[in-house]
């Protein structure tokens, strides 16, 4: 039989070396995840102490990442199932998601793209001196 864990439990691991969240009345240790997460560990820590059911949902998690929680499943929650079927959102556009994406989502972008532009920046210098010589 699983454990039971209530809200104080869950209040107690909300770091990033000892994380739990609540999805749809179940608890997962998602501590050794945090890294991994494609959104960043932050908006993971950002749902903790709490139940992150809404927070799971609004997001629109693929049916691999929903079955990947299982490996993370520790017991249930005491306050059961906080989005019954009914009041589960739907996921959002590209377009919702990309205006409400976290801070640390567009610094990471913006690390990504700045040495691209740079790169496209040194090129074009290169071929314009090059066209100069001929």
């Amino acid at each position: 039989m699983a454990k039971t864990y209530a809200l104080a439990d869950i209040k107690q691991h909300t770091k990033d070396k000892d994380c739990w969240i609540v999805v749809h009345g179940k608890v997962y240790d998602v501590t050794a995840f945090l890294e991994e997460h494609p959104g960043g560990y932050d908006i993971i820590l950002s749902s903790t102490g709490k139940d992150a059911t809404q927070d799971f949902e609004e997001i629109g998690h693929s049916n691999s990442a929903k079955k990947l929680l299982d490996k993370y499943y520790i017991g249930e929650y005491e306050g059961g199932d906080s989005a019954p079927p009914a009041a589960k959102v739907p996921p959002k556009s590209a377009n919702a998601a990309a205006r409400e994406a976290p801070k640390g989502a567009a610094t990471r972008a913006f690390h990504v793209v700045l040495p691209l532009l740079i790169l496209l920046a040194a090129l074009a210098i290169n071929f314009y001196y090059a066209s100069l010589k001929k």
